[in-house]
């Protein structure tokens, strides 16, 4: 039976049950449904899953193989009815991560994050080689944005790692912007949940990439294509960025 915890999302989170039990759960390679300010995902902690070794019986992602059946990466796509080759993004602290776990990032992409995270904006970057092969876009790239929920940062503190994190949906059903909406089969099939009630953005966050260095919405979500162009077109010092940053 899955461990539901109900916590208010703005408070004592740091040392609340709820996130040191989820964190135990995720640094020992379980699954947690959590709630981000957008919607709800299903989670698991990056650390906690490296590549196998190539002899491994499990099916290639990038050449690599990807954790064992019954894994929470893995009930990650058997939940969501989804190829195991489609990438799940990575919630992190914040701008610094772009460059911890990107490479080469395009000033376009600096300037995005300065104006918008924390918040529900997802930047595609190529990525490091220490990203683990299969949790990698085919072209080389990971997804990041850093969450304006304080229960995903309170996350990624706890378990000192990045949050490998997509929605609690099946694939191409609506994503759940409350807990009440997780489908129940979802919520049977995680390890633990937290329920913080309705989510303050109620939309999915909206994904930038920059191929050849121009910048092309992947996924129009809670944040405007006129506020992308806005930040892009205009230099953004620090008093612009923090008037446009989504909470």
């Amino acid at each position: 039976m899955t461990q539901v915890f109900r916590t208010a999302a703005d408070e004592g989170l740091t040392e609340s049950a709820a996130i040191a039990q989820a964190a135990r759960v995720l640094m020992a390679g379980g699954l947690a449904l959590i709630p981000t300010e957008t919607v709800y995902g299903l989670a698991v902690a990056v650390s906690a899953f490296t590549c196998p070794s190539a002899d491994a019986a499990e099916p290639l992602v990038n050449g690599c193989p990807v954790p064992a059946e019954g894994s929470g990466y893995r009930r990650i796509f058997d939940l969501k009815q989804r190829d195991l080759a489609q990438t799940v993004p990575w919630l992190v602290d914040g701008a610094g991560a772009l460059e911890r776990y990107g490479h080469d990032v395009d000033p376009g992409v600096q300037a995005l994050a300065r104006a918008f995270w924390p918040g529900a904006l997802t930047l595609i970057v190529p990525a490091r080689d220490d990203v683990p092969a299969f949790m990698r876009a085919a072209d080389g790239t990971v997804a990041l944005r850093s969450s304006a929920s304080p229960v995903v940062a309170a996350l990624i503190e706890a378990c000192g790692s990045p949050l490998a994190c997509t929605s609690a949906n099946t694939h191409g059903a609506p994503a759940p912007a409350s807990f009440c909406a997780v489908e129940q089969r979802i919520l049977d099939g995680v390890d633990i949940a937290i329920d913080a009630g309705a989510t303050p953005c109620q939309d999915a966050s909206t994904i930038v990439s920059f191929p050849g260095g121009e910048p092309q919405i992947i996924r129009q979500g809670a944040l405007s294509a006129a506020d992308i162009k806005r930040v892009l077109e205009e230099p953004c010092g620090p008093e612009r960025a923090t008037s446009l940053r989504k909470g």
